[in-house]
């Protein structure tokens, strides 16, 4: 689940058994709450949760204060709903559609990945989350989607060009080359996507992109655009991407990079911080990468 790029905190726990940690979950001190659930994501992740951990994660996720809370408590209900006996799954359920409503857009973002573990064949929530306000929701909805088999090439070509969020479109070009029913429409659309949006990373996902379909038009593209881009980050991938396409390996392609990062993108420049989004207590900016990408230090 590396993609959804959301805080997790899985292997960020308290090493302590699950009765103990229900019990903590009762605690005044949000610290302490806070560490109990991320034990019991762990112990999700691992199992299952008992009925009455289950429930009590319920409560959380919609009433808890502290943002922390609800969220990965969403998380550990989405990893342990499945399992669920019949009670505690309803009760899962229910308290991840509605974190989905959540003033939060990082719980609503947990809440997408949450629901569509524990129901991946009722895409109707993920969809409805595709016109949340928040963009780092509508990104989790589109790769929710895809992972679920439920995107169309239509789908994603319409995020790819109307979407202000750079995550968005970064997934829809990532995700496109699954569904590309028209290789040729696809194949121009991703050309476009590399040869003008302003985001490093949604570029270099359109290379990888590319690199799958592989026609020679795509390989073109990559050549002519993706190997000249001003930043590093896409002209590696665009590489990359040529190997693919061609069924080679990268080191056998005569093409020589500049590894000196170029401004603009990239892991750890202030576009792809900025671009990152909200995280609590943060500010306006949160460095994340990946799933894990998004896992801050517990104190």
């Amino acid at each position: 689940m590396t993609e959804y790029a959301n805080r997790s905190a899985r292997g960020r726990a308290p090493d302590d058994d699950e009765s103990t940690l229900r019990t903590r979950l009762e605690a005044d001190r949000e610290r302490d709450r806070r560490r109990a659930v991320l034990g019991l994501i762990d112990l999700a992740d691992d199992g299952g949760l008992a009925p009455a951990t289950i429930e009590r994660l319920a409560e959380l996720a919609v009433d808890d204060d502290a943002e922390d809370v609800r969220q990965f408590a969403v998380e550990a209900l989405g990893l342990a709903a499945s399992a669920a006996e019949s009670d505690a799954k309803d009760a899962a359920s229910e308290a991840i559609r509605s974190a989905l409503a959540d003033g939060r857009e990082w719980v609503r973002a947990e809440a997408v990945v949450a629901q569509s573990r524990a129901a991946p064949g009722n895409e109707t929530p993920l969809r409805d989350a595709l016109e949340d306000d928040s963009g780092w929701v509508r990104r989790n909805a589109v790769i929710a989607l895809s992972k679920t088999g439920a995107s169309s090439q239509e789908e994603l070509i319409d995020r790819i060009k109307n979407d202000p969020h750079s995550g968005v479109r970064e997934y829809a070009a990532d995700y496109l080359r699954e569904y590309a029913d028209d290789v040729g429409e696809s194949v121009r659309i991703l050309a476009a996507v590399l040869a003008r949006d302003p985001e490093a990373f949604v570029r270099a996902k359109a290379a990888t992109s590319l690199g799958e379909l592989g026609t020679e038009r795509a390989e073109a593209v990559l050549e002519r655009h993706g190997l000249n881009d001003r930043s590093d980050d896409v002209r590696r991938s665009a590489k990359q991407a040529l190997a693919t396409a061609r069924g080679v390996d990268p080191d056998q392609l005569d093409i020589e990079l500049d590894d000196e990062a170029a401004p603009g993108g990239g892991p750890g420049s202030r576009r792809e911080r900025e671009r990152q989004g909200p995280g609590p207590g943060r500010g306006p900016a949160n460095s994340i990468d990946g799933l894990t990408q998004g896992q801050r230090d517990r104190r």
